[in-house]
């Protein structure tokens, strides 16, 4: 008979291979549309950036240059800068630009989605783009997201987000990170199941917010409620493989928890929130995405539960111990199990990273992130059950 943990492992193993499964089919059957571009239109459409900015003097200048250099020839394009309140000198910077066309706004700090809200009262054109203040996007890329649009149903278009300058390890691995999500958001917008329309640069036809509303001004995590209520409207939401948007990243371990423990927070609120999106009526995003997601969240704890309870179990290298008595002693199904799951992990993601024209990445520094930063995302969730426990405000 089976115990409980041996059930618990199976199933962790089965779900893994789904999700790889689930991927791998939806790759099969687009591969030759991966790394698809529209066009732009000849005669595109006005345009405004929306920039949202709080206490962000180091790198503001960095995010509007990079807005007034995108390529947007023969329309209207207006930079709109909202200043949240800051306490330093992101306003005075801003305002510096005013001569080049760019309007600054000024509120006291209400959040990032009120910033968003804000601009889009000020907003008179056909699209709209948001860009977060410590983003830089290449200049061809607001024309690599706007060919998308062709269809009337796309109501936001996602870009290939990169990290900018990785400097120490950490960094790196979230540069893996990051590719690896812009090619599963790829294959999740072949079944117009995309969850988030990402801060760094996302576009948007104007007119979607007449419909779904403007940004929720209480939530920590606008860019995915924002991508939530769009699928719930049942409109399109695209990915570029080619239009790219660099991001700063955290350099630190502790930032970086603290950085994914508000997204975590943020994205439980969403679920809660929008948890009738769990329903066939929203087709694959509905019946596959969201209850996966539900699933794989839970599949963390577990993951923590069996780890606590084998470092608890009286042998004191009883993980290294486990896998010697298999090597010597016959290896179980679950070994196998394992070994495939890790090594189509590691081809998987080789794969997904080759789709993103221009990057490389060994398959050794692979491992190694599947290896020592995967088990951080456990930690995440620990940290973030531990802060909704306790009740802890959530704040920025």
């Amino acid at each position: 008979m089976f115990d409980l943990k041996t059930i618990l492992e199976y199933g962790l193993a089965f779900l893994t291979l789904f999700a790889t499964v689930f991927f791998l089919l939806i790759f099969l059957e687009n591969k030759d549309r991966v790394r698809e571009s529209p066009k732009a239109p000849k005669k595109l459409p006005s345009l405004t950036i929306l920039i949202p900015a709080f206490n962000e003097e180091k790198t503001i200048a960095a995010t509007i240059k990079s807005a007034l250099a995108a390529k947007w020839p023969g329309a209207r394009k207006n930079v709109i800068i909202i200043d949240d309140g800051s306490k330093d000198n992101t306003l005075k910077i801003a305002k510096s630009y005013a001569k080049q066309g760019v309007l600054v706004l000024h509120q006291k700090n209400g959040g990032k989605g009120r910033a968003l809200n804000h601009g889009l009262e000020h907003a008179d054109t056909e699209m709209v783009a948001t860009m977060d203040s410590d983003s830089y996007m290449e200049n061809d890329a607001l024309l690599k997201l706007v060919g998308y649009f062709r269809d009337p149903q796309v109501a936001a278009v996602t870009p290939l987000m990169k990290v900018w300058q990785p400097k120490n390890t950490l960094q790196k691995f979230q540069r893996i990170e990051y590719l690896l999500t812009v090619f599963s958001r790829k294959l999740l917008s072949f079944i117009n199941s995309i969850n988030v329309t990402p801060g760094p640069l996302s576009m948007f036809r104007k007119s979607v917010f007449d419909h779904v509303g403007g940004y929720d001004e209480r939530n920590i995590l606008e860019d995915q409620e924002m991508a939530m209520r769009i699928q719930a409207h049942q409109y399109k939401i695209e990915s570029s493989m080619d239009a790219v948007v660099y991001t700063s990243v955290p350099e630190s371990l502790s930032d970086l928890i603290g950085q994914r423990v508000r997204w975590h927070r943020g994205g439980i609120r969403n679920i809660l929130k929008h948890y009738y999106l769990v329903s066939p009526i929203y087709g694959d995003f509905g019946i596959l995405v969201m209850p996966l997601a539900i699933v794989s969240i839970l599949a963390l704890f577990v993951v923590f539960g069996l780890a606590l309870y084998s470092l608890l179990s009286g042998a004191p290298n009883v993980l290294i111990a486990y896998g010697v008595q298999g090597l010597v002693f016959g290896l179980t199904p679950l070994h196998v199990l394992s070994a495939i799951i890790l090594i189509s992990t590691i081809v998987w993601s080789y794969v997904g990273i080759r789709q993103l024209q221009g990057e490389t990445l060994s398959a050794p520094f692979l491992a190694l992130y599947l290896i020592l930063y995967a088990p951080l995302i456990t930690l995440f969730w620990i940290v973030t059950a531990f802060k909704e426990i306790t009740r802890e405000k959530l704040r920025w």
